[in-house]
């Protein structure tokens, strides 16, 4: 039920998927989905929560661990593009979440605070934020209004993850997936430096 709803929400974004499409996709039927979700926004928060836990179990441990530099802040962030360049899914929710995260017209919401105490998403926020903090400090990044420039940075990295690939795909069929994805990582490293060399 999670995979196929993150699926369609990946693809189609949240407002034109139904609970009725996300219970054909998984082979079941509205009563199954409405048993264990009370609506579609419900759902929908438990498919981005999973999909930032994700991210949160593998970049959280190592903003504490790497040095408070502006090449250990490049580090992390590069990792987290990969992350998403390798789950293009989780970068579409990302990007699908920051720019529809609240339909008042359908009742629709999965808004959540970046920075809410005991998700995901914000475990991740703080951890980013500490090591930038840090780094900071140590005259090794320029100052930054945040969370706007945190914004700027993850939409920056989220984008390309989320539709570079396909466009690939058909424009570029002979590039293989690794050159691709090393071409991405150089990118991100001197977008980084670019952004918050001091």
């Amino acid at each position: 039920m999670l995979v196929a709803a993150g699926e369609l929400f990946a693809a189609r974004g949240f407002a034109p998927v139904t609970m009725r499409a996300i219970g054909d996709s998984a082979g079941l039927d509205n009563s199954s989905l409405y048993r264990h979700f009370a609506s579609k926004s419900e759902l929908a928060r438990e498919v981005l929560r999973r999909a930032m836990a994700e991210l949160a179990d593998e970049m959280v441990p190592s903003a504490a661990q790497m040095a408070p530099t502006l090449e250990g802040l490049v580090e992390f962030g590069t990792r987290a593009a990969l992350h998403l360049w390798d789950h293009p899914n989780t970068a579409r929710l990302i990007l699908h979440w920051t720019i529809s995260a609240k339909d008042s017209a359908t009742g629709f919401d999965v808004s959540l605070p970046i920075d809410a105490v005991g998700a995901p998403s914000g475990d991740f926020y703080r951890g980013i934020v500490g090591l930038f903090d840090a780094t900071r400090k140590a005259g090794e990044a320029r100052e930054v209004a945040w969370p706007e420039a945190f914004v700027a940075i993850v939409g920056a990295v989220a984008l390309r993850p989320a539709t570079y690939r396909s466009l690939l795909a058909s424009q570029e069929p002979q590039r293989s997936a690794a050159a691709a994805r090393n071409a991405w990582e150089q990118e991100v490293r001197i977008l980084l430096r670019g952004m918050l060399t001091p």
